[in-house]
């Protein structure tokens, strides 16, 4: 696994072309860049180039969220994206960036369990086909603070069990974006994560939550960088993608109002700081496994 870096998840607002230096001055691996920046960039430029630009900056290319929503368009504008998917996905399978992940939400006020677990199915299903068709696999992230479930009438899919299996209800090439927030939030453990596949975990998202607020109170837009504060068993969480075998990218998704008030340059410094040593939990685990 490698830290890659998301400016968006610490509140810095970069093109790619200034994001790629950034990381690189900070010492990431990887760059979680958005999947229409990577097809502009192309279309402007070709496939050859792109991928130079991110051997330059000595940087991999990590994961993408899909570009729309499917649970919250319309029908007409699902069709229409539908339409819109393979150019994109052509750009992703040229550049090499096969790890796309969406989230989904704790509940719903209209549907109950079963009717929105079927519609789920039936709007991810042919968008997974067609990232299938590109070498792309998606990860689906829960939702795991109970103050957002609260907030809807219907509870849906907020653990790990219950995304699983609805990863494994839309496709093969479906599975898991890990975040140790929301794990932590749904009070996960050590054991549930024991035995994931590698080739089921696409993405992960690595925090911590802030010291001295009840679990049941946690709010999701207030976070820290992982290993802040010590409250999410990150060495637990690291310990189970390392007997995983997974591969990909790890990036800090902190939601912290402190950190996006910094300087671009400190934020990044931080958060590089911060992915790396999660990562590093990981590799002495693996180490110690040996």
């Amino acid at each position: 696994m490698f830290s890659s870096f998301n400016p968006g998840h610490v509140g810095i607002k970069v093109s790619l072309r200034e994001g790629l230096p950034l990381a690189e001055r900070h010492g990431f691996s990887g760059y979680d860049a958005a999947l229409t920046a990577l097809h502009d960039e192309v279309v402007a430029h070709g496939a050859p180039a792109v991928r130079e630009l991110f051997i330059h900056h000595g940087l991999r290319i990590g994961a993408w969220n899909l570009p729309f929503v499917p649970y919250q368009v319309t029908d007409a504008e699902w069709r229409d994206w539908l339409g819109r998917l393979p150019p994109l996905l052509a750009t992703a399978r040229a550049l090499g960036a096969r790890r796309a992940g969406m989230w989904i939400l704790p509940g719903s006020d209209a549907l109950v369990f079963d009717a929105n677990f079927r519609f789920h199915v039936e709007r991810f299903q042919p968008v997974a086909k067609l990232l299938a068709e590109h070498g792309v696999r998606l990860g689906l992230e829960f939702i795991g603070p109970e103050t957002s479930l609260r907030s809807f009438q219907h509870p849906f899919v907020h653990s790990v069990a219950t995304i699983s299996e609805l990863a494994q209800a839309i496709g093969s090439n479906c599975g898991l974006l890990l975040d140790a927030w929301h794990w932590h939030c749904a009070k996960g453990t050590r054991e549930e994560l024991h035995g994931l596949r590698r080739e089921f975990i696409v993405q992960v998202h690595v925090n911590d939550a802030p010291s001295g607020v009840p679990r049941t109170e946690l709010i999701d837009n207030r976070r820290k960088l992982p290993g802040a504060t010590g409250v999410i068993d990150l060495d637990g969480f690291m310990q189970a993608l390392a007997d995983a075998g997974y591969d990909g990218p790890v990036t800090a998704e902190p939601f912290d109002a402190e950190l996006n008030a910094l300087p671009a340059e400190e934020a990044a410094a931080r958060t590089a700081r911060a992915t790396r040593a999660a990562v590093a939990r990981a590799i002495r685990s693996a180490e110690h496994a040996t």
